[in-house]
């Protein structure tokens, strides 16, 4: 009876070692599955990232251009003698107008955020 009873313990173990072997390799596998499921998410979101703040320095590029050329035309306008005379001219019309459209169509920043997307 002492001999079943100890191969009954050595068998009751071995099965219970297999499974828990088998459970513990499932867990590895999905724990490495969801892994690399959040490191291609975060390769995604980076290069989306990227993009946009590629986009960003685009857009300030040309929004500097842009504004140094109207800040160059408005010191004009400021340093002039006659600047208390409330007098539009054409080029003031058009420099009001140029700063106005300036500010209004940057390119690049009316993108959706990247949350959106």
């Amino acid at each position: 009876m002492n001999a079943k009873l100890i191969a009954l313990i050595a068998v009751l173990t071995v099965v219970s070692g297999a499974f828990w072997a088998g459970y513990l390799k499932g867990w590895y596998a999905h724990s490495d599955h969801v892994n690399s499921q959040a490191k291609a998410k975060h390769l995604e979101i980076e290069k989306a990232v990227n993009t946009g703040e590629k986009k960003a320095v685009d857009a300030n590029a040309a929004a500097n251009v842009i504004y140094r050329t109207v800040y160059r035309n408005v010191v004009k306008y400021v340093d002039s003698p006659n600047r208390s005379v409330c007098r539009f001219d054409d080029d003031a019309v058009r420099l009001r107008q140029r700063a106005i459209d300036a500010a209004n169509h940057i390119p690049g920043f009316d993108d959706a955020t990247v949350q959106g997307k």
